[in-house]
């Protein structure tokens, strides 16, 4: 197998520590004064007990709960991400459901190449696979970080290693485990309040927790939180609305046709965790969450009519083209039916004069119903649900056990107001419920270990066990009228007196308003259902301390899946201290598996978006890649991802509380999956489409879908120094600096089996490559004596390129813009007044920095247009800034303790 192929080839290389240096970002906790950077205690990476970040053979990080909180943001992926350089996760300012569910990117690879755990157990994907992400993340199926309030947190370790062998198919780019608070007595929380400099993003948050005893043998532990978080606005208003409301002042064109910004927000979750201790070194235990969300997002302004160099809004104004229906004539080619028979249609311009009336049934005006166009507001409500119980304990020969069960489920709904179904006609209703993504997920553990003494410097400690995985995934039917195929879809147009309306060349023209809800149609019964699938896995884990200075580990697993076979991995890892407690060498190789979801087989939505510099609307499509038309374009079915990584660092402790590391990655994964480049529509696509049974077949203009589209090797470098200096007069300081680089390379793309050519474009090739940051600094400072208390914290970003399709056919060439690197400041002041209260106040992004705006520069992603200030689309900065769009943000929070 690949697996022996590894052990034998690899084993001797990182046994011997020989391999380049590796990753880790140990970091202190400061809730532990006493202990020096490095002494908190890990559990994860090693099944171990006794393991230390600085002992630890794999890079990771340890963060305590007081760190998170000691920021301004309750979403958790934020405050990841101000904390782990190599952690980053985008603002998507409109991005369909990526606004609502955000995709974090761990050392630059998929949201869904990270494992995330909830006490050592799988926490369970969001309903999202990710669609309007970046290239990195584009159809990602993860979970969902935000979820999980910090108030809940005890602990947080950030594995930055691939850890399938250990944990399961996901964990390619590595592990994040959040250990939740375990207290049994006493109370804390803190209420904060806080907006952006510009005035808006009000923000409210509520935060408590309480531990409580059960009787003499029992604890539970409940966490709570409310946030309320208002929108922001970033972006202008589009130069065509800005045009039209010149031109014709009294149509009622919004003074910002659509906003650019935060989603407005209001949320509330709960984290429960407890258990009994049952005597005889056993016990029972329970945890799970309850969470609920309410968002809201702007989409694309839709033009009513033209403005003076803002004319046909690609389909948009075509909304709003007045359809007699008062002759008897053709519809659709067929004999019978009305005509739809445009006022003022002129074969010469061919362009369309609105009708003044809005009294005639009969007359399609589109202008009663929005005459100064509209803008759809999407709203995304999501209820997120898990439990886990579980019984483990010791038996009297040293075997420990941990048997438990789980189940979670995301369910995401979509709902739109504002918009209309234009193949239904005036009569349309405006707003429309579109229909439920739900993941539901059912697991079962058994893990065994077992010390083993046989003359080693530690025992042998051996751990094994096996795993039931069962998830479903299912589209969820909307409103009939929001995936409705109206009759002003794919009809044929006549004069007046009858004669047929004649194009250019002589063809016959036919109206082909869009189907569905506009910006969003819901899930009609083509793609509405539900797929599942199981999976059963046996894994080993065997690790132990050759001699004081050497440890060794090894790891396998084995899973058969369902639908995707069988597959084995495996994993060594290995530490060897050159100069005990001062330097040490450490290295891991593994092999990694990832399946394709049932949610990544099957995701399907349309949406209407721009190409850029081109004004025109497009509809866009993804398919899922078993779906008829999806395989007429070229789409084959999706088979796992597989990754080889290993990793080889330092870790240098020259005096109490210094210590330094230097890691270094390097992770190839084969045949990721991601999505295609556009497969354009022709009309002579047009009729297969319509045999092939597409509602929207007269009106698609691009469709993409799933597949194992390229090989990428990420490699980088981590360096990490903690420094905490005790003194009696000025207090304590801890000093942490993390540098991160982080490099992919596509170094395979797929071939299109239609075309021949290669299966993503070049614009999403360098999207993989120059999206992200290649490097990144973050410095943090605490210091506290007597009631005060000081955070200060520096993250500096590197320059990162952003690029879209130019000219070329299917983006064989591609358009860019570089921006530049930022300095980004945190700073947070508290003061004590006892032991139970306390008062903070801060900043995030103090000095108020914006990343570069869009611009005009030759070969750019403008053009920005001299009446605005901004794109075509009314954004001024790339959403994809890693550190946000909207500038500084101040807050004040009051906390207590008892």
């Amino acid at each position: 197998m690949k697996f022996v192929g590894l052990i034998s080839s690899g084993a001797m290389a990182v046994a011997l520590c020989s391999a380049v240096p590796a990753v880790a970002q140990e970091s202190a906790s400061p809730q532990a004064a006493d202990n020096e950077a490095g002494a908190a205690i890990i559990v994860t990476g090693t099944r171990r007990t006794d393991r230390t970040v600085l002992d630890s053979p794999t890079p990771i990080d340890v963060y305590s709960g007081e760190e998170l909180t000691k920021q301004g943001s309750a979403d958790m992926n934020q405050v990841i991400q101000n904390l782990v350089p190599s952690f980053s996760v985008a603002r998507y300012a409109i991005g369909d459901g990526s606004s609502f569910v955000r995709p974090p990117n761990l050392r630059g690879l998929a949201p869904d190449q990270t494992l995330v755990l909830i006490n050592g157990k799988r926490m369970h994907r969001s309903a999202l696979v990710q669609i309007g992400a970046n290239a990195q993340s584009a159809g990602a199926h993860s979970a969902d970080l935000a979820q999980v309030p910090a108030i809940a947190i005890k602990q947080v370790d950030v594995l930055r290693d691939g850890a399938s062998a250990q944990y399961g198919s996901d964990a390619i780019a590595g592990v994040i485990n959040m250990s939740l608070k375990d207290g049994s007595d006493g109370f804390s929380g803190y209420a904060r309040y806080g907006q952006f400099y510009e005035g808006d993003g009000k923000d409210y948050q509520v935060a408590l927790n309480g531990g409580f005893k059960l009787g003499e043998v029992g604890f539970i532990n409940i966490s709570g939180e409310y946030v309320n978080s208002g929108k922001t606005s970033r972006g202008v208003t589009r130069p065509g609305a800005l045009q039209l409301s010149l031109e014709q002042p009294n149509i009622g064109v919004p003074a910002l046709a659509q906003r650019y910004g935060n989603p407005e927000l209001e949320s509330y979750r709960f984290f429960v965790n407890g258990g009994f201790d049952l005597g005889d070194d056993s016990s029972v235990y329970f945890f799970g969450n309850y969470g609920h969300s309410f968002q809201e997002e702007s989409f694309n302004y839709r033009q009513s009519v033209n403005a003076t160099g803002f004319g046909k809004n690609g389909i948009f104004n075509d909304y709003f083209t007045d359809f007699d229906n008062t002759l008897p004539g053709i519809q659709s080619g067929a004999a019978g039916g009305n005509v739809y028979a445009p006022n003022g249609y002129s074969p010469i311009t061919r362009d369309y004069t609105q009708v003044s009336t809005c009294s005639d049934p009969l007359v399609q005006n589109w202008s009663c119903v929005y005459s100064g166009g509209f803008t759809p507001i999407f709203f995304g409500k999501i209820d997120d649900i898990s439990g886990t119980a579980g019984y483990k304990g010791t038996l009297g020969f040293g075997l420990n056990y941990d048997i438990s069960g789980s189940y979670g489920q995301s369910t995401l709904k979509y709902t739109m107001n504002g918009t209309m179904n234009p193949s239904l006609g005036i009569t349309s209703p405006t707003s429309f419920y579109l229909g439920k993504l739900e993941q539901r997920e059912t697991l079962f553990n058994a893990d065994f270990s077992y010390p083993w003494e046989v003359g080693f410097a530690s025992p042998i400690n051996i751990a094994f066990g096996g795993q039931y995985f069962r998830e479903s995934y299912e589209l969820g039917l909307g409103d009939p009228a929001s995936y409705a195929i109206g009759p002003y879809t794919g009809n044929l147009v006549f004069h007046q007196d009858g004669a047929p309306v004649l194009n250019a060349d002589g063809s016959q023209l036919s109206v082909a308003l869009p189907v569905g809800a506009n910006g969003f149609p819901g899930y009609g019964p083509a793609i509405a259902g539900e797929s599942s699938r199981n999976s059963k896995g046996l894994y080993i884990d065997v690790e132990a301390d050759i001699t004081e200075q050497f440890n060794l580990g090894i790891a396998g697993r084995y899973e058969h899946l369902s639908d995707f076979g069988s597959s084995t991995v495996g994993k060594v890892r290995a530490r060897y201290a050159v100069i005990p407690d001062v330097l040490a060498l450490r290295g891991t190789v593994g092999t990694g598996f990832r399946a394709p979801t049932p949610g990544q087989i099957n995701t399907s939505s349309i949406a209407t978006t721009f190409n850029p510099g081109n004004p025109n609307a497009i509809e866009f499509m993804t398919l899922p890649v078993a779906s008829p038309v999806a395989q007429y374009l070229g789409a084959i079915p999706l088979t796992p991802e597989e990754s080889v990584s290993f990793s080889g660092g330092g870790v240098f402790t020259p005096a109490p509380g210094v210590s330094l590391s230097i890691d270094y990655y390097n992770i190839k994964v084969k045949d990721r999956i991601g999505t295609t480049g556009s497969r354009v529509i022709e009309d002579a696509d047009r009729p297969t489409l319509q045999s092939l049974g597409l509602a929207n077949y007269a009106t698609v203009n691009e469709v993409q879908f799933l597949t194992n589209a390229f090989d990428t090797r990420t490699q980088g470098v981590d360096v990490v120094g903690n420094y905490r200096l005790v003194t009696d007069s000025l207090g304590t300081f801890s000093t942490t600096i993390a540098f991160n680089y982080n490099k992919t390379k596509v170094i395979r793309v797929g071939v299109d089996p239609i075309s021949g050519g290669q299966v993503i474009s070049d614009t999403r090739i360098q999207q993989l490559e120059g999206t992200l940051p290649k490097t990144r600094v973050v410095l943090t400072e605490n210091w506290s004596s007597g009631p005060f208390s000081v955070l200060g914290r520096m993250n500096w970003y590197g320059k990162y390129k952003l690029y879209d399709d130019g000219a070329g056919l299917n983006g064989a060439t591609f358009v860019e813009q570089s921006f530049s690197s930022e300095f980004v400041f945190d700073f947070e002041v508290s003061y004590s007044f006892n032991d139970m209260f306390t008062l903070t106040a801060g900043a995030q992004n103090i000095f108020d920095n914006y990343p570069d705006k869009f611009d005009n520069r030759a070969g750019g992603l403008g053009p920005v247009y001299a009446t605005t200030g901004g794109r075509f689309t009314g954004d001024v900065y790339p959403d994809a800034s890693p550190f946000g769009f909207n500038g500084g943000f101040w807050y004040l929070k009051a906390g207590f303790k008892f």
